[in-house]
């Protein structure tokens, strides 16, 4: 029992350290997305983020071993958030007329880079240099999922399920796109993107149903 209780105090006092171990990551999450936002990749330092987020640089180092490591940690969270954001648009089992679930999407993903554009055309175009762009390969598996299991519908038709093949191409055409839209500095409007890459689906879909 006394053991017990030892294990108990132990496991409290433990949480107030993990909570501002968490703390602290955010800040410097936070430091070097400001930083970002005024300058670039090629200019951060560490000791710039920890300045910013007022914290030594040798706690920094407790966490991060490196600014790419840094980076890579920032972008899993940024990523993983745009991700989320995105399957909870389209994973509904409730129906979907046709092109409904594409608009999804892509209204997701814009949406998701809310205020920070620049920051998150920086975070995306490290990611891609560093791991060539699989930061969101487990959300391309999910829609590939989809499209094979429950298929696109585009107006006025039923919804087609696609095969592996076929999902596979859809989905990273379509990833291409948004990542490209993501990183110019001067994309056409989002209104013409998802138009665009509606005719791209539905010309695909066409020769693909008369097979």
């Amino acid at each position: 029992m006394k053991k017990k209780a030892q294990e108990n105090q132990s496991s409290a006092r433990r949480l107030p350290r993990q909570a501002r171990s968490q703390l602290k990551i955010e800040l410097m999450f936070e430091a070097a997305m400001r930083l970002l936002d005024d300058g670039d990749v090629r200019t951060l330092t560490t000791n710039a983020v920890a300045e910013r987020a007022g914290v030594s640089i040798g706690t920094l180092y407790q966490y991060f071993g490196d600014k790419e490591s840094l980076l890579d940690a920032l972008v899993e969270r940024e990523l993983g958030d745009m991700a989320g954001k995105v399957m909870a648009s389209v994973s509904t089992e409730a129906p979907m007329e046709g092109g409904e679930r594409l608009r999804r999407i892509v209204s997701a993903v814009v949406s998701s880079y809310g205020g920070r554009n620049r920051v998150h055309r920086q975070l995306i175009a490290h990611s891609m240099s560093r791991t060539t762009g699989q930061g969101l390969a487990p959300m391309y598996v999910q829609v590939m999922n989809i499209m094979t299991s429950q298929g696109m519908a585009l107006p006025s038709k039923e919804p087609q399920p696609l095969t592996r093949a076929q999902a596979f191409v859809q989905t990273y055409a379509i990833a291409g796109v948004l990542r490209t839209y993501a990183l110019s500095d001067d994309p056409p409007p989002k209104a013409e993107i998802e138009d665009a890459l509606m005719d791209l689906i539905a010309g695909f879909m066409e020769r693909t149903s008369k097979r």
